[in-house]
């Protein structure tokens, strides 16, 4: 089981606190959780811990909103939704949503959702020196298979080149673009932007100055 990390400037109640403990002493599973809070409540008809200025961390995954809702803490089994100025960071992508709906199980983020008016995200590839950005009214992080789906008005754009369609994957490890279900019967549309007036276009048979 995942040690648990719980860092709360104005804390929980001691029922809330104990469960937490005991997953920390017993260790080993998946990356560590961390949380850390501005504050906490407890809503005893709902059974719901509700935070404000909430920030988990596991991994190479941090996620922080203005405000957040738990089914439960101890992660075995627990559905979060965050919203307002939510922001994810997955390695080097960074992912902004208006609200966002995560399921841990087994001590183990499972698959993120998140809705926007866009939702956008944008990745720095080192390789190509260059960012890769895009978004759409759903965005949808699978943990296992470390890909981003975009459904509803999707669009990516690397260097010069722009996809939009209506279901399109970003894979973040390998910086790879491809497209998903055709079952909207929306084709994909590619787009091959022309050089600014500011780019140099060398002449076939030339070499540019360095």
């Amino acid at each position: 089981m995942v040690n648990f990390s719980l860092n709360l400037r104005m804390g929980l109640t001691p029922f809330i606190l104990l469960p937490i403990f005991a997953i920390a002493q017993q260790g080993g599973g998946p990356s560590p959780i961390s949380l850390d809070a501005d504050s906490s409540s407890f809503d005893r008809q709902s059974n719901d811990v509700i935070f404000n200025g909430l920030r988990i961390t596991q991994g190479d995954f941090t996620i922080e909103a203005d405000e957040a809702k738990a089914s439960g803490l101890d992660f075995e089994k627990s559905e979060w939704f965050f919203q307002g100025n939510v922001r994810i960071a997955i390695d080097s992508a960074i992912i902004e949503s208006s609200t966002a709906e995560l399921t841990f199980e087994g001590h183990a983020l499972l698959v993120v959702k998140l809705r926007g008016n866009p939702a956008v995200f944008q990745d720095f590839s080192a390789v190509r020196e260059e960012t890769i950005q895009g978004g759409a009214s759903l965005l949808e992080f699978d943990s296992v298979e470390r890909t981003l789906r975009m459904t509803d008005g999707a669009w990516l754009s690397e260097g010069s080149n722009e996809f939009r369609g209506c279901d399109l994957i970003y894979d973040i490890d390998e910086e790879k673009i491809t497209s998903g279900s055709s079952d909207c019967g929306e084709p994909i549309l590619i787009t091959v932007l022309p050089p600014t007036a500011d780019e140099e276009v060398p002449t076939p048979g030339t070499a540019t100055s360095p």
